[in-house]
């Protein structure tokens, strides 16, 4: 049969025995050359192995990296502050970059020392407390539930943390240790240099980024790459505005029912609440606890005076602080906290809220506006 178009036959193909047979064949599984086949896809997956080899071997530089930038985008907004009010960005940067080193040394000077004296002070007074605590019919009802002798209990645990044999055992020995110190000053001393440098060159690095990016891509890129680094900035600069009004709360609340280490709760308040939503419900259980070694009115009026501040941040101060710089919905704030705690421990958590966010960004601006200009099935075009 033919078929006719523009007035000529088109004949069909001829299906000659040789060609049906060849067809009928079953296919080839295996490759023509196994030997070299298989040679090559283990040449690949040793490729693989060595990859994920080196990028565990560099975590610790990959760490420092990616928390250096972090902290830049977190400062950036300060910088643009500076800007606003006429400032030239160097100076602003310079600004910013001695404000925070004038912090830092603050901390170091004040902060740390107080903080190692209330440490020492937990280890010699621990005793004292327990037998205090020892006395109170809350201990005695806890014993009774759950069955044990929390006194022995406790003593062991108190045992192994200040016997400083069991401390090198578990850091692995003296070199070990102290290889672990100065790997942590150094590594504190890279991050700050980094966040300078980050700091100073973050327009340009976004400029060289755009122009990976076809030209006339590069005006919605650069308009995304902006949201989203005024988004995680945003996160950041409130976040650790959040955090220092927590651990000012938590303070003042220790230091009034009578708690020794106000200061180290305080810096421990500072770090936990870095994690929305999740880390002030955590302290509100540690600082609870920490307070029942006082009494039980204490605990109780830590208690009542930390959840009523945790409601008053939650619906009067996180508003104002945060604005519009992270607007992602709670229960994806509790999922990805959880997934980056998981993944990566505390900087994980803290990460994973404006990495969240600026999906969110990317899926409001560029997927929901493509899939909005779809107005034609594909059947009916």
């Amino acid at each position: 049969m033919s078929s006719e178009e523009g007035g000529q036959s088109v004949p069909e193909p001829v299906t000659t025995p040789e060609r049906a047979a060849e067809s009928s064949r079953p296919r080839r599984i295996l490759p023509a050359a196994p030997l070299r086949s298989g040679f090559l896809v283990a040449i690949g997956v040793l490729l693989a192995i060595a990859l994920a080899l080196v990028f565990v071997s560099l975590s610790s530089v990959l760490m420092s990296l990616f928390l250096a930038l972090f902290l830049a985008l977190g400062l950036d907004p300060a910088v643009r502050q500076l800007q606003r009010t006429g400032m030239k960005r160097p100076w602003a940067i310079v600004t910013v970059a001695v404000g925070v080193l004038v912090i830092v040394v603050a901390i170091i000077l004040i902060v740390v020392p107080a903080m190692v004296r209330q440490f020492v002070h937990i280890v010699q007074e621990a005793p004292e407390w327990l037998a205090h605590a020892q006395t109170t019919d809350w201990y005695q009802n806890i014993e009774n539930a759950l069955g044990i002798d929390l006194e022995v209990v406790i003593a062991q645990g108190l045992e192994s943390v200040v016997n400083i044999s069991s401390f090198l055992a578990i850091s692995g020995g003296v070199l070990k240790a102290a290889g672990g110190i100065i790997s942590g000053i150094s590594s504190t001393v890279l991050v700050v240099v980094l966040t300078l440098y980050f700091i100073a060159s973050l327009e340009t690095m976004k400029g060289a980024l755009a122009m990976l990016v076809p030209q006339y891509r590069r005006e919605t890129f650069s308009s995304l790459t902006d949201q989203i680094t005024a988004s995680v900035g945003g996160f950041v600069a409130g976040g650790i505005t959040l955090s220092s009004i927590n651990a000012a709360v938590v303070f003042v609340l220790q230091f009034l029912i009578g708690s020794n280490i106000a200061v180290l709760l305080a810096i421990g308040a500072f770090f936990i609440t870095l994690v929305p939503m999740i880390g002030s419900m955590i302290f509100l259980v540690v600082g609870t606890a920490a307070a029942l070694f006082i009494g039980p009115w204490q605990a109780l009026v830590f208690l009542i005076g930390y959840f009523a501040y945790i409601q008053i941040e939650a619906y009067f101060v996180t508003p104002r602080v945060m604005g519009k710089a992270v607007a992602v919905p709670g229960v994806l704030v509790i999922i990805g906290a959880m997934t980056g705690a998981a993944l990566m421990g505390l900087l994980g958590a803290l990460v994973a809220i404006p990495i969240t966010a600026s999906v969110l960004i990317i899926i409001r601006q560029v997927t929901i506006p493509a899939q909005d200009a779809k107005t034609i099935a594909p059947e009916a075009g």
